[in-house]
């Protein structure tokens, strides 16, 4: 029965037409590298010394797209996590562009933990996950993120779009202690994007999993496997690519250990070649078109930060936030996620998806904010150590699941399909 409705849904969605007769899209890209001396931020124990070298560049990347009536950005940032003032600080200078003041931004840090920090102005906690707070260089990465968005959204050219699925197997491990024994998810999603004679324009991929190959005692700025997917696919789909990652609902997902005892950039290097090999296989399967539908949906909220089950409390008396859900054409729906989500809910949001008629359900974790770990309530109990970043108390993840749900509700495929074809 589920996969005849899905069949009346596709027919039904080759009936109605796509808002505008072209698609237009453009990329653009900053480097983000702070200067040697800043802290990286994501492990303590660093104790805020200064990144010592460069090993390989930090860049905030872009995409744009205009279906002629809607515009949208996906911008990759090499970044622990955008603080949710730091993306409205974007937003707000994009819009001041005469152009881009209705374009939807969505902003996904990579979680590297090799990136650049002094980002993060909070009391004790700021400095023991990102150093001594630089305004300076907040600044600057607000600065060359909003450079790299207002890059991609001039002199676009038409291309074509397609939406494709695969997966990663065997590069990642569960680390969650509640539930145990859970296979982690290795789903990859690729957002395919052509020339209009077919050759390879941009492709963002979608997988979930720690950026922490590399360990506290590096102390080389790296996108960690991030940067050799990126130049891996350039070598498998051609130099002129510009590859986009932004990472899933990794809150519970860390790297499996590829080469034990060895330099940390050897794991880094064939992690990264094995899942661009996994982009390229979904690449060559996923056919275009040269239209696109777009939908999205807000969902802004706030939570009075509750201290976790350790104690550490952040100082505010309440936080803001947002949720959303993009839909493309029809039937591919991706939730953007303000923090690290357990696979668990992933699983989850996939199977309510399916039931409601999606082709597929992906989680955009890191997006538009990054306040911590979205954790299961039992999790939050036993004081798991996603616990011990987890603000907003015992059963937040249980609330943003059905955040999460109720956005994909209101987005049901056939409920908009027929909503459009009546409007026709």
């Amino acid at each position: 029965m589920k996969n005849f409705s899905r069949f009346c849904l596709f027919l039904i969605a080759l009936a109605i037409p796509t808002f505008g007769n072209t698609l237009n899209i453009g990329i653009g890209k900053a480097d983000i590298t702070p200067p040697i001396g800043t802290p990286s931020a994501g492990y303590s124990d660093r104790n805020g010394e200064g990144m010592e070298d460069i090993h390989d560049p930090l860049f905030a990347i872009a995409l744009f797209l205009d279906n002629g009536d809607k515009k949208i950005v996906f911008c990759s940032v090499d970044h622990l996590g955008f603080t949710f003032d730091m993306i409205q600080e974007v937003i707000k200078k994009v819009h001041s562009e005469p152009d881009l003041s209705d374009c939807d931004v969505y902003i996904g840090s990579s979680h590297t933990h090799s990136g650049g920090g002094a980002y993060l102005n909070i009391p004790v906690l700021g400095k023991s996950l990102a150093g001594t707070y630089s305004p300076e260089i907040t600044n600057f990465t607000i600065q060359k993120t909003t450079e790299a968005i207002i890059e991609a959204s001039k002199n676009p050219i038409q291309g074509q779009i397609g939406i494709g699925y695969g997966y990663a197997k065997g590069l990642s491990t569960y680390r969650g202690l509640f539930p145990k024994d859970v296979t982690p998810l290795s789903d990859v999603a690729v957002i395919k994007i052509t020339k209009l004679d077919g050759s390879p324009f941009a492709v963002l991929f979608n997988y979930p999993v720690h950026p922490t190959i590399l360990k506290s005692q590096n102390r080389q700025f790296s996108a960690d496997f991030v940067g050799y997917a990126r130049k891996h696919i350039k070598s498998l789909l051609g130099k002129d690519i510009q590859p986009i990652y932004f990472n899933g609902a990794q809150g519970d997902i860390i790297p499996a250990v590829l080469v034990p005892n060895e330099d940390s950039y050897s794991s880094v290097r064939i992690f990264g070649k094995s899942l661009a090999e996994s982009v390229q296989k979904i690449w060559d399967n996923t056919k275009t078109e040269e239209s696109l539908h777009i939908v999205t949906q807000k969902n802004s909220y706030a939570f009075q930060p509750q201290a976790t089950p350790f104690g550490l409390l952040l100082p505010l008396e309440s936080y803001t936030s947002e949720m959303s859900v993009i839909v493309l054409n029809h039937l591919h729906a991706f939730i953007t996620i303000p923090g690290e989500l357990s696979c668990i809910y992933d699983q989850n949001l996939k199977n309510f998806g399916s039931n409601l008629g999606f082709s597929h359900v992906s989680i955009f974790g890191l997006t538009n904010d990054a306040h911590g770990y979205i954790i299961l309530p039992k999790s939050w109990r036993n004081k798991t150590m996603e616990s011990g970043l987890s603000f907003g108390g015992e059963y937040y993840g249980t609330q943003m699941e059905t955040r999460a749900k109720a956005l994909l509700e209101d987005n049901v495929p056939y409920r908009r399909l027929d909503m459009e074809a009546a409007n026709e």
